[in-house]
């Protein structure tokens, strides 16, 4: 039979993917590397705060274990053990559990801070931009506005089973380690679904270049109903292009007649954006400065 570490066991937590399979039964089965990938997330969420103080000062040997699956469902359950002191981690009042940590973490990438305000009883009212709010012990509060990135790393790995489309939430809660525990400290269960899992993206890597040039040009394409869809032609490429220079336009809207081959001196801002490694060039003719008729071409 097996034991509980006989030295510090604060919290027990439990995990439950829930889907359908095709033919409409419970989800049982997980991907073998979706589930590695929520153990990683759960050790490294609770290893940053348990650096950053949020579990008591005993907290530094905070640890996850891991127990064997139950039949019944894919039920993951984890223990948080503290090596050192544990009625001081576990014990301390305003000393969250993991799943409190999981639950204010989604909801910070989620739904963002709107307020926030020191209470009397050391702790943080944060209210969210969804119009729910939550109080904090301090120290987490402080940890929750601190390393983002890696934050949002931890909490895609614990929420990976959800990009299977089989699975459709994860039931997260702390049950009382017997029947006869008292609950009244227990954090509320918790459902996490897709748009929690979408939510940790991490944040796109954006650059953004202006530049602003003269160039003769040709108008390969003209629309006259949508300003925003001219081609121009130069001698080293054609470009789609945006027309802003209200004044041709309304000569274009005027029936001034423009030949493929009249060539056009524009005034053209050239907006670059890399995103993730792929580059966006957007062409804006800001101004026509003059147009002349190609040298083989007559005025008639």
């Amino acid at each position: 039979m097996a034991t509980e570490p006989a030295t510090g066991v604060v919290e027990t937590l439990t995990l439950r993917f829930e889907g359908k399979e095709e033919d409409g039964s419970e989800v049982q089965e997980l991907r073998a590397s979706h589930v590695a990938e929520v153990l990683q997330g759960l050790v490294g969420l609770n290893g940053e705060f348990a650096k950053a103080g949020v579990f008591g000062e005993g907290a530094a040997g905070s640890e996850v274990l891991v127990r064997p699956a139950r039949e019944g469902s894919f039920l993951i359950e984890v223990l948080r053990i503290v090596q050192e002191n544990p009625e001081a981690a576990g014990g301390a009042v305003g000393v969250p559990s993991l799943s409190s940590i999981i639950w204010w973490s989604t909801k910070s990438v989620r739904a963002g801070v709107a307020d926030f305000d020191y209470l009397e009883n050391g702790n943080v009212k944060v209210t969210w931009q969804d119009n729910t709010a939550a109080e904090i012990p301090q120290a987490a509060w402080v940890e929750l506005q601190k390393r983002d990135k890696p934050r949002k790393r931890h909490l895609r790995k614990i929420l990976a089973p959800l990009s299977d489309p089989r699975v459709a939430s994860v039931a997260i809660e702390n049950p009382p380690a017997d029947a006869d525990a008292d609950t009244s400290d227990q954090p509320e269960p918790f459902e996490l679904t897709k748009p929690d899992y979408d939510a940790t993206r991490a944040d796109e890597e954006v650059t953004e270049q202006q530049n602003i040039f003269e160039t003769e040009a040709q108008m390969a394409a003209i629309d006259f109903d949508n300003p925003r869809k001219w081609r121009v032609r130069t001698k080293e490429a054609s470009r789609a292009a945006i027309v802003e220079d209200e004044d041709f336009l309304a000569r274009v809207a005027n029936g001034l007649a423009i030949r493929k081959t009249d060539i056009f001196r524009l005034q053209v801002r050239e907006d670059t954006v890399e995103k993730n490694g792929r580059t966006t060039r957007t062409w804006t003719v800001l101004k026509v400065e003059s147009f002349r008729r190609a040298a083989h071409d007559d005025d008639a």
